[in-house]
């Protein structure tokens, strides 16, 4: 193999390399949005609590302190804000 067929070879299989598509992430269930399975909604509590709970000088919140705060302030829906799961009527 000579250099002009080498350097042909290796070019196209780096630019096929470099110009593919990104991956994105998927779609969240719609059944999911709005619930406190939401990922966006978990994501954001936990880095609230996380923020929270870290030290601050000589003062530390627990975890059950910063809960409700950062419930109110990552929640979007009712249920969201809400303590465990409502009662489904059959």
């Amino acid at each position: 193999m000579n250099r002009g067929a080498f350097l042909a070879t290796t070019s196209s299989a780096c630019l096929t390399f470099l110009t593919q598509q990104p991956a994105f992430a998927k779609e969240v269930d719609p059944a999911v949005k709005g619930t406190k399975a939401d990922p966006a909604f978990q994501t954001c509590l936990s880095q609230c609590v996380y923020d929270c709970t870290k030290p601050k000088g000589s003062e530390q919140k627990s975890r059950a302190e910063c809960l409700p705060e950062c419930k109110t302030k990552c929640a979007t829906t009712k249920q969201q804000l809400m303590k465990g799961e409502p009662i489904k009527k059959e």
